[in-house]
């Protein structure tokens, strides 16, 4: 199972927040991992800063502390939008793609009670739910490489496979795309053309050069329940605590091909017009973390507030995927020398488009995900507004998989994991300014490459905030807009020489932007 698995985790797949495109198990824990800035509308608008702030649903996520501050009950509810857009780069051919999508980033209810009991002012249990990672994303590449095909990943993957292992259901290599590759006359073991050669070293029948095509349509979310608690002492400290459930609904339609217009005419020998090949891949996770945080008031302009989040045990990850290839062929005679009775003739607008399917596969394991520590100051100019940042500390190569399946083994993704990744601060700066009971927010987000190096490509993600907001003694409504921006790469499959990866292995460099409105109603209980 696991062979399966690592297979097409490491050659065609992609994930998806932010920065969501998987090639591995490594990078998968990366993507669950690797949270956006989140919050309610107002939080969002000043670029996510709020582990010094309080006083709003969002300190139940990120540093419940800040739910000392509240004076009264509240519910709120959050709705927004979302525009994403990429363009991407391959053998200099540039395309651009879009989606959008409506969500309920978050709603809350706190309760509050009144405590009266020496320093202890007040305490405050809030109940909330927060979208930590949104993965709804398309991306589209094309182009003619000149250099190699899919077929020729096809062929080095099979390298050492008998044909029988392709037809015996309890082999890891039955589950294989090489399998599909095989059972649509794309690959061939050497015997089929010289009699008696090597079954287990393999060919492909097609040598032209490719014009390469791949869209990948990615839909889900990532978010948490909170349960959580903030106590008021005397004004000037607070704390806080959380239980939080965490979860994610991820799902990708991969759809790749291959096309050969100089096998279209009829006075060219090449057999194969193209192929198709269709992926479907889902993962479902559930987990559980725990935060504890403080806020202390030295003065009345100045706050000061650190959190700790432990790491979520995703507990139960479920992955489930299938996939088909479809070839097109010529008129076209194919013979199997070794196996007379395998002979086939194609005949061009007939019987010539073979597909096969492989049947749906389900992987259960477990994520750890890294502690996050954040720490941040705010401070109040007079009644006019105030200025808030934060840091966080994020080690991604702390990060854990582990099985729940017998037969999959992950020490080798453990081991990518730490030399892959590094130790990131992720930065927040917000500002927000009050006139009456209007309120104008402004902020700034980065999040550093979590890579080490991967191509030269930088994976920092940079966010650019606004919004706007009008609060009464009985209810708020907060506008927040925010344009967040970075750069990926993606491997449609990956092919080596010798045990390094060859420098002909192709890769699609992405630019990506995604614009988001959030609004939230608010109304005091």
């Amino acid at each position: 199972m696991k062979t399966f698995f690592g297979l097409w985790l490491s050659a065609l797949f992609m994930l998806g927040s932010t920065a969501i495109y998987a090639q591995s198990y490594a990078e998968e824990a990366l993507i669950f991992s690797r949270l956006s800035s989140t919050g309610s509308a107002r939080i969002q608008a000043m670029g996510g800063a709020q582990v010094a702030l309080g006083g709003d649903y969002s300190s139940a996520f990120s540093n419940p502390a800040g739910l000392g501050f509240f004076n009264r009950s509240e519910a709120t509810l959050s709705l927004g939008t979302n525009f994403y857009n990429s363009t991407s780069s391959y053998y200099g051919t540039n395309t651009k793609d879009s989606q959008g999508n409506f969500n309920i980033p978050g709603f809350s209810v706190v309760f509050h009670s009144d405590k009266e009991n020496g320093k202890l002012v007040s305490g405050n249990f809030a109940i909330s739910l927060t979208r930590t990672n949104n993965f709804n994303q398309n991306f589209t590449y094309q182009g003619i490489n000149p250099n190699n095909s899919l077929l020729d990943y096809f062929v080095q993957q099979s390298y050492g496979t008998y044909p029988g292992s392709f037809r015996d259901d309890t082999d890891p290599s039955y589950y294989s795309l090489q399998r599909l590759a095989y059972h649509t006359f794309l690959i061939g073991p050497q015997n089929e053309v010289s009699p008696h050669a090597d079954s287990s070293v393999w060919d492909t029948y097609a040598n032209q050069i490719p014009f390469q095509r791949e869209r990948v349509k990615v839909n889900g979310a990532q978010n948490q329940v909170n349960f959580a608690y903030g106590l008021n002492f005397n004004d000037k400290i607070y704390f806080g605590g959380a239980i939080g459930l965490a979860s994610f609904n991820y799902h990708s339609k991969n759809s790749y091909s291959e096309s050969f217009d100089n096998a279209a005419t009829n006075n060219n020998p090449y057999p194969l017009l193209g192929f198709n090949l269709l992926e479907d891949y889902s993962i479902k996770g559930s987990g559980i973390n725990a935060t504890i945080g403080t806020i202390v008031k030295p003065l009345d302009f100045l706050q000061f507030g650190l959190s700790v989040a432990t790491p979520t045990y995703y507990y139960d990850i479920n992955d489930s995927y299938s996939a088909s290839v479809t070839a097109g062929w010529n008129t076209y005679r194919y013979v199997d020398t070794t196996y007379q009775s395998n002979t086939t003739q194609f005949v061009r607008g007939n019987n010539n488009v073979i597909t096969d399917t492989i049947s749906q596969i389900i992987a259960n394991y477990s994520l750890s995900t890294p502690w996050r520590i954040k720490a941040g100051a705010t401070v109040f100019i007079a009644k006019h507004g105030l200025i808030t940042a934060e840091v966080e500390k994020v080690n991604y190569t702390k990060a854990r998989l582990k099985s729940n399946t017998d037969g999959l083994d992950f020490s080798f993704d453990n081991s990518d994991i730490k030399s892959l990744y590094r130790n990131v601060f992720n930065l927040r700066l917000g500002g927000e300014y009050r006139f009456k009971n209007f309120r104008i927010r402004t902020g700034y987000s980065y999040m550093p490459d979590p890579y080490i190096a991967q191509n030269k490509v930088d994976n920092s993600i940079s966010g650019y905030t606004g919004g706007v907001g009008y609060r009464t003694s009985k209810y708020f409504v907060d506008l927040g807009f925010s344009l967040t921006q970075w750069n990926s790469m993606y491997r449609p499959y990956t092919l080596y020489s010798g045990n390094s990866i060859s420098i002909d292995s192709p890769y699609v460099k992405l630019q990506h932007s995604n614009t988001s409105v959030m609004i939230t109603f608010g109304y005091n209980l």
